[in-house]
């Protein structure tokens, strides 16, 4: 099972979040903090790295989001999920600059945590469905536009077109690989390579972008 990192101010959210790691069967509690600044120190002194972080993103001091970019400078090889109360473009748009692998609502349910880590845990990303549509919403409404979304598709195979016309439609990569009987895992790398190939900086651009395309 893989270990995860609780980091939230509440501490009735972090008894639920380790009830539903060990209800997963897949994941389990590899320790708690209710600050960054605890988290921080946890691991300066000498503390376990864990294979993956859950953090909120509003925490007294530091917030989720500042916590989130010291973790990714010096733990690269530790997923992040990004945990809040509110679906905001920019916060969701900041969660992913400051390194995070999955954005969650806190009221998006159970399963979207797990599906979270899924994702998180092969290398891919994750927006619960609520925050995916409220972030492509946001795209398209022509805030942020980069030369991404010039870029033509060209240079993708048959089969990355598909995945992309599945993600500009709101899909997830869950739902992509049962769409076209895939594995997640190929999904992932299909992701990874067409955001290669289109020349966009990551993910979130990547969302942006399939959620502009009008052909594909």
């Amino acid at each position: 099972m893989k270990r995860v990192y609780i980091v939230d101010d509440h501490t009735a959210i972090r008894e639920g979040f380790k009830a539903i790691l060990e209800r997963s069967g897949r994941y389990l509690t590899d320790g708690e903090a209710s600050s960054a600044e605890a988290a921080l120190a946890y691991l300066e002194n000498g503390g376990r790295v864990p294979e993956l972080f859950i953090i909120d993103i509003s925490l007294p001091g530091m917030s989720g989001l500042e916590l989130a970019a010291k973790l990714r400078r010096s733990l690269q090889d530790s997923p992040i999920i990004i945990l809040s109360m509110h679906r905001r473009y920019d916060y969701i748009a900041s969660a992913f600059h400051s390194g995070a692998s999955a954005y969650v609502a806190k009221d998006a349910g159970t399963e979207c945590v797990i599906a979270a880590l899924d994702a998180a845990s092969i290398g891919g990303y994750y927006l619960d469905p609520s925050s995916l549509k409220l972030f492509i919403d946001g795209a398209t409404d022509g805030a942020n536009s980069s030369p991404a979304d010039r870029i033509g598709i060209s240079g993708l195979s048959e089969r990355e077109r598909e995945v992309l016309k599945l993600l500009a439609g709101g899909k997830r990569a869950d739902e992509i690989a049962e769409s076209l009987d895939l594995s997640q895992k190929t999904v992932e790398n299909h992701l990874s390579n067409i955001t290669g190939k289109l020349g966009v900086r990551n993910r979130f651009e990547l969302y942006r972008l399939a959620a502009r395309l009008e052909t594909l």
